[in-house]
């Protein structure tokens, strides 16, 4: 498949966001704050994971994906609920009925409620590992970037020097994205982010530390022509009173939340502070492991100049995190 940029989705983690914004129940649970914030290397080991917990009333908000990172689920009979539903394997993204282990990414119909915990269960006491659970709502870029775009890689993990007799010595911190750590009934070993694992003995078939992709990547792109209603929130406020004249509707959830569009993923990731998982193409063609990177918005560079009427050009750089 191509390296391209088409059209970029961005999957935001709504329970990571709340918790940053002080909702802590999101760290209770089987895992709680530990599969938060996307830090997979090092997964959590239990044989049940839980975010959230019961009675501790948070807000209502919309989620239509859910991703989970680092995990050696394949083969089990597993199942993903929001509060106490399990949560439909619609569409897949990335390997969501679990053949694999390492990651599954599935979408489903936007469901909105006053979400209080996501769990998994398993039908055995084995313990199993989670690196991070990520379930929230991703936003599609209503069209393709600028053709000026840039992409790039960053080997800033190597630093390199000269000695006085004119050698030059290298010294390799990191090449590429932490690996993950798995961990299954052949040992302990790490692995490229985002790749998919099988227990089988066929060598081509095993995940390789140290192979995999190299660098950091980088996307600076800008998008021309985006309507008010892409770029800016209609409401942004933290509640359902958008107006002294007109009656709240009690059916919908904070219209912060609950919109779709550039400024939403702004704000929901505090500005490029917590990561999102970018797909640079959201087509088929963008579905394999190497196209995911873990992300955030290298800080200053979200900028947005209006060219007419209600139309505007925002322009952004996207790093992918060591």
């Amino acid at each position: 498949m191509g390296k391209q940029v088409k059209t970029p989705r961005f999957y935001v983690d709504m329970p990571t966001f709340l918790h940053a914004t002080g909702q802590l129940g999101w760290d209770n649970g089987n895992g709680g704050a530990e599969l938060l914030y996307m830090n997979c290397a090092n997964p959590y080991l239990g044989t049940s994971f839980q975010i959230g917990v019961d009675n501790n009333i948070k807000t209502s908000f919309p989620i239509n994906f859910c991703a989970l990172l680092n995990h050696n689920l394949a083969g089990t009979n597993s199942v993903i609920n929001g509060n106490d539903t399990e949560i439909p394997l619609t569409t897949n993204v990335i390997n969501y009925d679990k053949v694999y282990n390492g990651t599954t990414i599935f979408t489903f119909a936007e469901d909105n409620q006053v979400w209080e915990k996501f769990t998994i269960t398993i039908d055995d006491t084995t313990q199993y590992q989670l690196g991070s659970m990520v379930v929230g709502k991703y936003f599609d870029c209503p069209n393709s970037p600028d053709l000026n775009l840039t992409m790039s890689r960053r080997f800033d993990g190597i630093k390199s020097q000269k000695t006085i007799g004119g050698k030059t010595l290298s010294n390799i911190y990191y090449d590429g994205p932490t690996e993950w750590t798995m961990n299954n009934a052949d040992g302990t070993y790490k692995y490229p982010p985002f790749e998919l694992d099988t227990t089988g003995t066929d060598f081509d078939q095993r995940v390789k530390s140290g192979l995999g992709r190299k660098g950091l990547r980088s996307w600076k792109l800008s998008f021309s022509y985006i309507a008010e209603t892409d770029m800016w929130m209609e409401n942004e406020v933290s509640n359902n009173v958008i107006s002294d004249s007109e009656t709240p509707d009690v059916t919908k959830p904070s219209p912060m939340l609950s919109d779709n569009s550039f400024n939403f993923v702004w704000n929901c990731t505090l500005g490029g502070t917590l990561p999102f998982i970018f797909q640079p193409d959201n087509s088929e063609d963008g579905r394999n492991p190497d196209q995911f990177a873990i992300c955030t918005f290298r800080e200053n560079t979200f900028s947005v100049q209006q060219q007419a009427h209600n139309v505007y050009k925002v322009s952004m750089t996207i790093d992918e995190l060591d």
